[in-house]
């Protein structure tokens, strides 16, 4: 466990200054810390580690970072209004995930995070994509390799006839409840392989 202090120094592998720690972003549903703001940009605690108590390290450099997704309202807000601030921190200190469905009791948010925390999330058949602030599509399949890794996403485009397109999950730059955020631009996109369906042979 590690406490977290808002405005605390972030540092990149390098040791050297990137940012400082903005906000917290918090599952309310699984009542855990999943994600930092370092310089408006969410980034997944599996990211972070400890600096002998004192501060926090991203494996993430300057380039890395500005790739990460934006806190953005499509998929993070203020926390609501059965929010019961904890001791020493605003209300503003907190962003929670939009898609995380809470009850109406009081929620008290955890102000530490496991930084060694993976997978909080997870992909699934119907997620939103997002390529920086634009929605470019979802996900209509997920698909894994004999080891259960997941190799690559069937991307849904909008409308009606949207075509599906092949996407590889090195594209996946985070997740943040449901959904999706990529690293490719909307052409790269366009140029993606088609997926095709299998389809069953008659009798079969």
């Amino acid at each position: 466990m590690r406490s977290l202090r808002i405005g605390e120094e972030v540092l990149g592998p390098d040791g050297h200054r990137l940012g400082h720690l903005e906000r917290i972003v918090v599952d309310e549903h699984a009542h855990r810390v999943t994600h930092l703001v370092v310089g408006g940009r969410v980034v997944g605690v599996r990211h972070f580690q400890d600096v002998d108590g004192a501060q926090l390290r991203t494996d993430l450099d300057r380039e890395r970072l500005r790739r990460q997704p934006e806190a953005l309202p499509e998929v993070l807000g203020p926390p609501g209004e059965h929010w019961q601030v904890p001791g020493g921190y605003a209300a503003d200190n907190f962003l929670r995930i939009i898609s995380a469905l809470i009850g109406q009791a009081p929620y008290v948010p955890p102000v530490h995070a496991e930084l060694d925390l993976s997978a909080v999330h997870e992909i699934k058949p119907g997620s939103p994509v997002f390529s920086g602030r634009r929605h470019v599509g979802s996900v209509s399949q997920v698909l894994a390799d004999d080891a259960g890794r997941v190799t690559s996403l069937v991307l849904r485009r909008p409308g009606v006839l949207g075509r599906r397109h092949l996407l590889p999950a090195q594209h996946v730059v985070e997740v943040i409840g449901h959904s999706v955020h990529v690293d490719l631009s909307e052409a790269e996109i366009e140029a993606l392989p088609d997926h095709e369906e299998e389809k069953e042979e008659p009798g079969r």
